[in-house]
């Protein structure tokens, strides 16, 4: 087997990631390595469903197959989503694993100061420039290099006795979405900031675009600065000062890794990179307005227009297709809007999850089936091949020395399989690229699982459906309450969860036979189905047990609701003749957004027995 090194990396056509892989891809062949990238494009707003399918990813790979693995932690911004690979290669993987800008101790790291980088830029404002009042804008502080960056702007204030008060320093979030909220912040203090610093350059750029609306020069008025020196910064106007992180160098230094200690040499577990100061414009040194940057911007603004433009015919487009090839080929005709050379699109095989997984839309099949390939040359075809995952691609598709590009094809969490891409350079994928992936996969979504696959969609029902009563079985309902916290985490929307015990079944089976009982516990279900709506669900989950969900805050609507189940118990009741009567001990309780849902679920349990044993006190004691 070949020697392949497998790369993680997040949200692949920023600027910083671009370099990391041109360094990988450009030294990997020559040391012998074939290069694999497995990325995503990370999170969208609150969806959590959406998150989950970008971070499935991971799961793609057989980790032991690997002579090496290069991981980029600060890449991802998907909760969870290093911690879930860290522990994956951790248990998984055979060969040498390198950490680029994190600090593991499981792993060989590539790493930088943070914190001396930053006391650089920190002093250059102090003893360049003279300022006193310097604010600090940091990022997530559960990130390690967010923390390091802050106490190289703290050591530098106390070290020149700058005093750092409550109002100076504004936790960020690594993006561009809280500038006005940081401003607010700093402006909130004693005095009116010289400079803010800021952990990265989104959060700089922020900064500059909501001064600029207040009316505010930079540098003239208020300086900005940043750091890892992305492209955005360099060509904003004027450029963002900021600190220039060496990605080519420590995509380099990573394959040289894991190339040294495969040949059995010595490593240093932690190795540093060194990193440069950028100081020009926002900081208020080298300020000269460039006719090409100005040139270059319009140019941008004009691409990006086009791409808004492109963006929505192919939406109209894909929304007219009702077949697979005839969606397929028209997200063929979109993709010369990005340069590449070969794409496959790599779908699970659904006999397999209807056979092997129960259905579970949530994780790639031992076999994938080659569906489509896209050629920026030869065109566009059809295909029908069945592969092993673990060779990525059907063997006659592989040639040596070539990176292949591995990104999910999911709409939400369901997973529907992989692309998988050759291109000759990674910055060639436009803008326009990611929204072409996110929208095909939906509208393949769409076509194959609910017009080509109905069968296996109505096999799917059957399978989340208790087969004695035709209510939800458990597995269905617990993914029903799942959904429904993320929900309520993300909109802050709650719900109701009932706990149900069908009273005396033991009884009706002892005395009157289990077919008796069954029936019973059919009639309970078929009142139960009269209730059932999209904010009611209804689930038999045991043998006398039932749950319901329920979308309401109200405890008035809640009492109402089981009253009228109540109700149509006792109507059967009156007409069954049965020699026994039908009863279900009911309690209930409202999910809390950011408590557990299990706390939830043991509450209306307890409400429920304390009915039970209410009932029997009053003397039902069956």
């Amino acid at each position: 087997m070949s020697k392949r090194i497998a790369v993680f990396i997040g949200q692949l056509i920023q600027s910083y990631q671009n370099d990391i892989i041109e360094a990988i891809v450009d030294i990997a062949p020559g040391l012998g390595y074939e290069v694999e990238i497995f990325s995503d494009f990370g999170t969208c707003g609150e969806n959590y469903l959406h998150s989950d399918g970008e971070k499935n990813i991971i799961n793609l790979p057989y980790l032991e197959d690997y002579a090496g693995i290069i991981l980029a932690p600060d890449t991802y911004d998907v909760k969870g989503m290093y911690d879930e690979l860290a522990d994956k290669v951790k248990k998984e993987a055979r060969c040498p694993v390198v950490n680029l800008r994190y600090e593991d101790s499981r792993f060989y790291n590539i790493l930088i100061d943070d914190s001396s980088a930053m006391s650089d830029m920190v002093e250059h404002f102090i003893t360049i420039h003279g300022f006193k009042r310097i604010c600090f804008m940091t990022g997530k502080l559960d990130m390690q290099d967010a923390r390091r960056r802050l106490q190289g702007y703290r050591n530098t204030m106390s070290k020149y006795n700058l005093p750092v008060t409550e109002h100076m320093v504004f936790e960020g979030d690594y993006w561009r979405y809280k500038g006005e909220e940081a401003l607010n912040w700093f402006f909130d203090g004693e005095e009116q900031p010289e400079a803010i610093v800021c952990s990265n350059d989104y959060m700089a750029i922020s900064i500059c675009e909501e001064l600029q609306k207040r009316g505010y020069r930079v540098p003239e008025d208020i300086s900005v600065s940043g750091f890892d020196n992305i492209d955005e910064a360099k060509y904003s106007d004027p450029p963002i000062a900021s600190v220039d992180v060496p990605a080519e160098a420590m995509g380099r230094v990573a394959v040289q890794t894991i190339d040294k200690i495969a040949k059995g040499w010595p490593s240093e577990q932690n190795i540093y990179v060194p990193v440069t100061g950028n100081y020009q414009g926002t900081c208020g040194c080298g300020m000269k307005l460039r006719e090409k940057r100005i040139a270059e911007l319009f140019t941008k603004n004009q691409y990006l227009g086009g791409i808004v433009q492109q963006v929505t015919y192919m939406n109209v487009e894909f929304e007219g297709c009702d077949t697979l090839e005839e969606l397929l080929h028209t997200a063929f005709v979109y993709s010369y809007n990005f340069a590449y050379d070969m794409i496959y699109l790599c779908f699970c095989d659904n006999y397999e999850k209807a056979e092997e997984e129960a259905l579970s839309f949530e994780q790639y099949t031992e076999h994938m089936v080659l569906r489509a390939v896209l050629s920026r040359n030869l065109g566009f075809s059809m295909c029908d091949e069945v592969f092993d995952r673990r060779d990525i691609l059907p063997e006659k598709y592989k040639k040596m020395d070539d990176v292949v590009y591995l990104l999910p094809l999911h709409y939400k969490n369901h997973c529907l399989g992989y692309l998988a891409m050759q291109t000759e350079k990674v910055n060639n994928l436009k803008e326009i690229f990611p929204a072409w992936v996110l929208m095909m996969a939906s509208f393949i979504d769409k076509v194959t699982l609910y017009a080509e696959n109905r069968n296996l969609m109505e096999f799917r029902e059957q399978s989340l459906r208790d087969e004695l009563t035709g209510l939800y079985n458990r597995r269905m309902f617990e993914k029903a309450l799942k959904s429904r916290s993320q929900r309520a985490m993300s909109k802050r929307v709650n719900f109701c969860f009932v706990s149900m015990d069908m009273d005396g079944l033991k009884y009706i089976n002892d005395t009157f036979g289990h077919m008796e009982g069954d029936f019973a516990l059919r009639a309970i279900a078929d009142i139960l189905k009269e209730f059932e709506s999209d904010s009611v669900i209804c689930a038999r989950v045991g043998g006398d047990e039932f749950n319901m969900c329920v979308d309401t805050t109200s405890d008035k609507e809640m009492q109402a609701l089981l009253n009228k189940v109540n109700t149509r118990i006792e109507e059967f009741n009156g007409k069954s003749q049965k020699p026994y009567q039908l009863s279900a001990s009911i309690g209930y309780a409202f999910y809390q957004r950011g408590k557990e849902l299990s706390d939830c679920m043991e509450k209306a349990d307890k409400n429920m027995y304390a009915e039970k044993a209410k009932k029997k006190k009053e003397g039902f004691t069956r």
